[in-house]
């Protein structure tokens, strides 16, 4: 590629795109973004070509910019929702009764427990232990007679399924708060 090959590039993508695509599809659940990302790491790595040093095999390169696109759509995801928040006027935080809170937040707890009842029973036991019963990751493997890493694995598989869940609730919830609006 740094003797202008674009071929070579061509052939790169071909390699590597769909392999990406999953990559970056499977963080951010957004077909059009990941389509997106993939794009614009084979044109950072055109347009870098000439400085760009790889020693070994590209792959390691693509899939750790593949990983930065990922961080760069949360922390972007991150950016809109303060500037939204900072848009909406002050009289909004007020308008929920201290009742209707209540119902919101017992609510949510009802979801939450059912969420976690959803999981698998090795998990869901991995979770309680640790974010109800506040135990160090080494105590839940003792108790549990499991290795570390499988209690760290049963976490982050409980994590992702609670992040998952609740982003398709506050997606919405977004929705159904627009639509009241304009009613």
């Amino acid at each position: 590629m740094q003797a202008d090959d674009q071929k070579a590039l061509l052939l790169l993508m071909k390699k590597y795109d769909r392999a990406l695509f999953r990559y970056i599809y499977s963080r951010i659940n957004s077909a059009e973004n990941a389509k997106e990302a993939v794009q614009d790491i084979f044109i950072t790595l055109w347009n870098n070509r000439y400085s760009i040093q790889i020693n070994d095999t590209i792959s390691p390169y693509l899939y750790k910019a593949a990983k930065y696109k990922v961080v760069d759509f949360y922390t972007a995801a991150n950016r809109e929702i303060i500037n939204y928040e900072a848009l909406l006027p002050e009289y909004q935080y007020d308008a929920a009764p201290a009742a209707d809170q209540d119902i919101v937040a017992s609510e949510l707890e009802d979801w939450f427990s059912s969420e976690i009842n959803k999981l698998p029973e090795s998990v869901k036991n991995v979770f309680k232990l640790s974010r109800l019963e506040q135990l160090t990751i080494k105590d839940i493997a003792r108790r549990l007679s499991l290795s570390e890493q499988t209690v760290k694995n049963n976490l982050t598989i409980a994590l992702k399924h609670l992040h998952v869940r609740f982003n398709r609730i506050v997606s919405i919830s977004f929705i159904l708060i627009a639509l009241k609006n304009l009613l």
